[in-house]
C-alpha cells in the first residue's frame, strides 16, 4: 500500500494532458507485465506525461459511414451537389487513454468527389457513342437504299429495250437501213400489191348493191400500212395512202405459228362499207347508196414464206417496199336482217333491197404475183 502511494505521488497526471479521463494507478500497474519494479515505475511515469502505454489499445481515428457515390447519383439534367464535410483541415477524435490523431478531410473527400465528377462524364460519353453509332446506321440504310433504287431503276428501263429488240422471227435480224422507222422486220412501212381473187353478194337481195374495188376480178390494187412493233408478241398496224381501202389506225396486230413456217401476223376489225349500186338511178333499181353495217376487215401476212418456198429474214427493205410472203385480205358480211341499209336519191330509206340467203365477200391475195 505505501509502495502504490509513492508512485502515485512521483507521477502526478498534469491537468493539460489531452486525455479523456485519468487512469488509477492501480489499474496501470494491474495492465503492466512482470517487470523490474525499477522499469515499471519509469513506464508509469511516460503513461502519466501521456506518451505511451503499452497495457492500452492502439488509438485508431473513427470512419464516419458514408454513403456510396455511385447509389446516390442524383438524376440526369440535375447538378450534383457535393456532400457535407468539415469546413475544418483536419479532425481530431479522442479516444479515452489514446493519442489522438490528425484526421485528414482531404484524404478520401477528393477521392469521392472525382468519383462524383467522373460519373456523369462516364454517362455522357456512353450517349455520345450511342448516337454516333446510330448515326453510322442512318448512313449505312441511306447508302443501301440509294444503291436499291438504282438497280431498279436499271432494270425497268433496261427489260423493256432488251426485250424490244428481240428478234421475233427465226435468226437474227438487222435494222432496216433504209426505213425511217428503224424496226426488224416485220416491222416497218410496206405496200401490199394484191388483186381481187373473189367476189361474193348473197348476204343481199340485189347482187348491184355489194361491190369491191376494183369492179372487175383480177385487177390489181395496193394497199400501203404502217406495222410497229409493241412487245415480243404484239404489233400495231396504221393504214395510209389507200384511196379507196377503209382508214384504220393502230389496230392492234398478234402473230401466230410463231417461229413455224406457216408464221403469219394477223389482224381484223369492223367496218361500215359504203356501197354505190353500178344500176343506180336505173328504173329497176331506185337504190342510190347501200351501208353494210359490221362488216368484217381481216388480214394475215405471212412472214416466212411466198407461195411454196420458205424465204430468208429480210435484212434491209426501203420505205413502202414490197411485202414479202403472202398475204390475204378478206371483207365479209353474213346475211343479217335489216342488213343492207338502202336509201334513194332523196336519202330516204326504201325497202326494195332486203337481206340474202348467204354471205357477201371480197377476197385479195397476192397469189398471182409470185415470181
Amino acid at each position: 500500500m505505501d509502495r502504490h502511494q509513492n508512485l502515485e505521488e512521483r507521477s502526478p497526471i498534469s491537468p493539460a494532458t489531452p486525455v479523456a479521463h485519468k487512469p488509477s494507478s492501480s489499474s496501470s500497474m494491474a495492465s503492466l507485465p512482470s517487470k523490474p519494479l525499477s522499469v515499471q515505475r519509469h513506464i508509469i511515469t511516460e503513461y502519466n506525461d501521456a506518451f505511451y502505454n503499452p497495457g492500452a489499445i492502439p488509438r485508431v481515428p473513427l470512419r464516419v459511414p458514408r454513403k456510396n457515390p455511385r447509389r446516390s447519383l442524383p438524376p440526369m439534367g440535375f447538378p450534383h451537389q457535393a456532400s457535407y464535410g468539415p469546413s475544418s483541415p483536419a479532425s481530431t477524435v479522442t479516444s479515452p487513454g489514446h493519442m489522438s490523431l490528425a484526421y485528414k478531410a482531404d484524404s478520401t473527400g477528393d477521392l469521392e468527389r472525382d468519383e462524383d465528377i467522373s460519373a456523369p462524364e462516364a454517362v455522357e460519353s456512353d450517349e455520345k457513342h450511342w448516337f454516333a453509332h446510330r448515326k453510322r446506321s442512318r448512313r449505312f440504310l441511306v447508302i443501301v437504299g440509294v444503291v436499291t433504287l438504282v438497280i431498279i431503276v436499271v432494270l425497268a428501263i433496261g427489260l423493256p429495250v432488251g426485250l424490244r429488240n428481240k428478234v421475233s422471227t427465226q435468226g437474227s435480224q438487222a435494222d432496216d437501213g433504209d426505213d425511217p422507222s428503224g424496226m426488224p422486220f416485220p416491222a416497218g412501212a410496206f405496200s401490199f400489191k394484191t388483186s381481187l381473187q373473189k367476189t361474193d353478194a348473197g348476204c343481199t337481195s340485189k347482187n348491184t348493191t355489194w361491190k369491191c374495188d376494183p369492179m372487175r376480178p383480177g385487177e390489181p390494187t395496193t394497199f400501203y400500212w404502217d406495222i410497229t412493233q409493241v412487245n415480243y408478241y404484239t404489233y400495231t398496224i396504221t393504214s395510209n395512202k389507200n384511196p379507196f381501202a377503209p382508214d384504220f389506225n393502230n389496230v392492234s396486230m398478234k402473230i401466230r405459228d410463231y417461229n413455224k413456217p406457216t408464221e403469219r401476223l394477223e389482224f381484223a376489225f369492223s367496218m361500215n362499207k359504203t356501197v354505190t349500186p353500178s344500176d343506180s338511178g336505173s328504173p329497176t333499181n331506185r337504190a342510190a347508196k347501200c351501208m353494210y353495217v359490221d362488216t368484217l376487215f381481216q388480214a394475215s401476212m405471212y412472214t416466212r414464206k411466198r407461195g411454196t418456198t420458205l424465204f430468208s429474214t429480210l435484212k434491209h427493205h426501203a420505205k413502202y417496199s414490197s411485202w414479202p410472203g403472202d398475204f390475204e385480205i378478206v371483207q365479209s358480211l353474213d346475211s343479217t336482217i335489216g342488213k343492207p341499209m338502202c336509201t334513194d336519191a332523196s336519202n330516204n330509206l326504201i325497202a326494195d333491197v332486203g337481206a340474202g340467203p348467204g354471205t357477201c365477200r371480197c377476197q385479195y391475195t397476192n397469189a398471182k404475183s409470185q415470181p
